[in-house]
Formats: C-alpha cells, sequence, structure tokens
C-alpha cells in the first residue's frame, strides 16, 4: 500500500498514510467457558448497568450468574473495600469455586469462536480469539480514545491477582474480506454450541472452531488484515499490555506465546457495527433564557423552529430542546482544520457552543453536562427541561466507521463520550486465562 490512499467521508477527503507492512496476530486460545445447559444463566450483561434492586435481585435468583463471581461478596455478607488486592483475590476465589462445581470448564482444544448477536433490530456476528499486545504497542491494534494511567492500573492489577479475563475489546476493522466472510456463512449452517434469548431479546449464538485447517484460515485471513481498530475497551486492552509488560519482567522464561502476552477479544467488520451518538445535556446552572441562547447561538447557526423531536442525520446540524421547544440548528461555516478530529460534530458543538456560551471546558469533570446515549428515550429529558431541572438538551448525528478509522489513523482522540457502539459483549460467555 506504498504512497497512502484517500478515504472519502461525507464532504471531506482525509489522506490515510500507507500502511506499515505488518501482520495481525490472531491466536486460538482454550477458553474457560459455561456448560451448554448454563450458558443462558452465567453470561451476564456487565453489573455496573444493574440497579442495585435488579443487582440484588439478580444474584438471590440466580446461583450461576457470572456476577456472583465479580461480587464475591455478596455469599458471604462480608464488607470488602471495592478495587482492593483482598477483593481481587475473592473474585479469584469464586471463579476458581465455578470451575470445581463445574458450572465453568476448560475446552480441550485451543480454539476460536464465532458469536452472533441478534436483537429486534441489528444483526452482528465476529470472531472470538485472542490478540496481541505487541501488535497495540506496535500500532497495528489502533485506538481512537485515551486511557486513564490510574484505571490502566487498577484493572492490570485486576486482570493480574484474579488471572482471567472475561469481556472481549470489541474491535474492527475496515477491510471487505471475502474468506472470512463466507467462512462464518458455512460456519452458522452448523448447530451452534450455545443457544439462548435474553430478557431484552436479543438472541446470542456461539460456534466454537477447533479444526486446524478452519483456525489456520482464520489466521491466515487476518494477516493481510493492515490494522485493528478498537470500537469498545480501551482500557481493557490498555491494561492487558500493562500486564503482559509486568508479567515478562518477572518471568525468567519468558518466550512470548504465554497466554498473559494476549487478550481476548471479538473481532468483526465496520460495516457491521451500530455506531450511535452521545447527547449532551446541559444542567440548568445558567440565568439566561432560552431567547438570549439562542440569539447567542445565531452568531455561528442557522436556527429553524421544529415542530418535534429532532434528530440529525447530517453531519453539522445538531437538535436543540430547550423549555421553549425543539430547534434545528444548522453551522453556518466550519472554521477547523483539515484533520478528521476537527469535523467531528462533537468537536465542533465543543468549539462553538459548550465552551464559549456555557463555559464547560473539560467534559470529563464538569457536573454541568451529562451523557445521554443515542438509543434511549428522550422524553423523560425534554419533561425535565420544561420542569426547569436542565437547561438544553442537544442531539448529535452518528460517527461513522470510517470516521473511527481516520481518527484513529492520525493518532487523534475523540472527545469524551462521542460513540456509543454496539453490540455491547455478555460477560462470562468466553474466559481466557491468563495464568
Amino acid at each position: 500500500m506504498a504512497g497512502g490512499f484517500f478515504l472519502f467521508l461525507k464532504s471531506k477527503v482525509y489522506f490515510r498514510p500507507p500502511a506499515i507492512l505488518k501482520m495481525i496476530k490472531l491466536v486460538p486460545f482454550q477458553a474457560v467457558r459455561p456448560a451448554r445447559d448454563k450458558a443462558h444463566l452465567v453470561a451476564s450483561r456487565s453489573y455496573v448497568t444493574y440497579t442495585l434492586a435488579a443487582l440484588k435481585r439478580k444474584l438471590t435468583e440466580n446461583p450461576y450468574s457470572f456476577i456472583h463471581i465479580i461480587n464475591p461478596e455478596f455469599a458471604s455478607g462480608e464488607t470488602i473495600k471495592k478495587n482492593s488486592p483482598l477483593r481481587f483475590k475473592k473474585v479469584r476465589e469464586r471463579y476458581l469455586t465455578f470451575l470445581e462445581e463445574r458450572v465453568l470448564r476448560r475446552d480441550d482444544r485451543k480454539s476460536f469462536y464465532l458469536y452472533e448477536q441478534s436483537t429486534p433490530t441489528s444483526s452482528f456476528t465476529g470472531i472470538i480469539g485472542g490478540v496481541s499486545t505487541l501488535d497495540y504497542k506496535k500500532g497495528s491494534i489502533r485506538k481512537h480514545e485515551q486511557t486513564l494511567t490510574k484505571r490502566e492500573k487498577m484493572f492490570c492489577d485486576y486482570l493480574d491477582v484474579c488471572g482471567f479475563n472475561a469481556e472481549p475489546v470489541l474491535l474492527t476493522y475496515p477491510e471487505n474480506i471475502s474468506t472470512i466472510d463466507a467462512f462464518k456463512a458455512t460456519k452458522k449452517l452448523e448447530r451452534p454450541e450455545y443457544e439462548f434469548a435474553t430478557t431484552d431479546k436479543t438472541i446470542h449464538r456461539m460456534w466454537v472452531i477447533s479444526e486446524k485447517e478452519d483456525i489456520t484460515r482464520l489466521q491466515s485471513a487476518f494477516e493481510k488484515v493492515d490494522a485493528l481498530y478498537i470500537a469498545d475497551g480501551h482500557h481493557r486492552m490498555a491494561s492487558s499490555a500493562l500486564l503482559a509488560e509486568k508479567k515478562s519482567g518477572e518471568n525468567p522464561n519468558h518466550k512470548g506465546t504465554e497466554e498473559y502476552n494476549f487478550t481476548m477479544a471479538l473481532i468483526m467488520p465496520g460495516e457491521m457495527l451500530k455506531i450511535s451518538p452521545f447527547h449532551r445535556l446541559i444542567g440548568n446552572q445558567y440565568n439566561m433564557t432560552d431567547t438570549e441562547l439562542l440569539n447567542s447561538i445565531s452568531e455561528k447557526y442557522e436556527i429553524k423552529k421544529a415542530s418535534n423531536t429532532t434528530l440529525p442525520d447530517s453531519k453539522r446540524q445538531f437538535g436543540l430542546r430547550l423549555r421553549s421547544g425543539w430547534y434545528e440548528l444548522t453551522l453556518k461555516s466550519f472554521e477547523g482544520d483539515n484533520t478528521a478530529r476537527c469535523h467531528l460534530d462533537a468537536v465542533i458543538l465543543t468549539n462553538t457552543i459548550l465552551e464559549p456560551i456555557f463555559e464547560i471546558f473539560d467534559q470529563k469533570t464538569d457536573k454541568r453536562i451529562q451523557f445521554i446515549p443515542g438509543n434511549m428515550n428522550l422524553s423523560s429529558y425534554e419533561k425535565a427541561i420544561e420542569r426547569g431541572q436542565h437547561k438544553a438538551l442537544f442531539t448529535l448525528s452518528s460517527v461513522s466507521s470510517q470516521e473511527l478509522y481516520a481518527i484513529s489513523d492520525e493518532g487523534s482522540t475523540m472527545p469524551p463520550k462521542t460513540t456509543f457502539i454496539e453490540p455491547k459483549l455478555r460477560s462470562g460467555l468466553t474466559i481466557m486465562n491468563l495464568k
């Protein structure tokens, strides 16, 4: 790919630099996973997505839920400091108990795993395997989000003590690889190892890929991929790389093939991802009237009154909900540079409204701004604005997978909460042992 190529993103053209010829290293692994009859009971959403009441109900009613491993104190009733070495040790002990009771079992052979998730509106299919942390360090696995050193260290300690990785990083690639597509289509004709539905009306299916020729075929196909891109799981990827660095330094016989050198990943083409925006909800700490706010915004935007909820589908356009109703905002003139990052709507909104008008300069810490996932119903937030509990709601259009690639390729990062990416993965369906 000498000389690079041009990437067309709607009205803008970006130059993607020539790829350095590297081969993506994808490895099979012996997954620890639920017994077939318990897969639907073990696999769970991330525990942070549950309310306290729902979490307690889940733990009380389902003795097989993976959440019991993540919340080991529930069974004993003891109080353990969050993110402490003792808590990580208890997680490890609970994990071993699940293995001893044969709720979880380790596969006899190294395998890849084909995973499919089908919702009422979307379908996602990808390959679960191990990816090299060295590829991440070399830049063959690319990021679009900055990670926090404190969280990296905490997750590294967690992985080191617990000794397993239970939730894959979501990776994507831009190429259309017919070999991989054909293999997935053929494999899906077989009976899946797992097939179950969850209460959110999602169907989960998984096939085990353990034949040597199939493994070689997939590895050869992925060697032709120039780069993989992190769609979700930046901290998991970074902490896995930190763990590999730590463990290799502690191991005098380090070879580079040990399990701690890899992290578990679900890999699928970018066209299959569902990328929604995060909308911006502004607090009620401001004294300005709706008219005063609209007058300030009109310096940069054409404003049109809207009759109902406005969810823009074009770049440089935003929806705005105030107490006085909905408005459509269209940027009059773009003033940024040619980088892909400057063309992100989240950046444009920040530069033209959030910073100059609302004086929100650090969206990670400022309590005057909240982020609403684009798949959520907005009616409750509209009512809160009408009651004066919030000042404004800005709605954004979605970021494309091509924009994600362009941001990663140029070494830039997106602002906080720019993309809400699906599929959201279940914990405990496949587990990678790290020791």
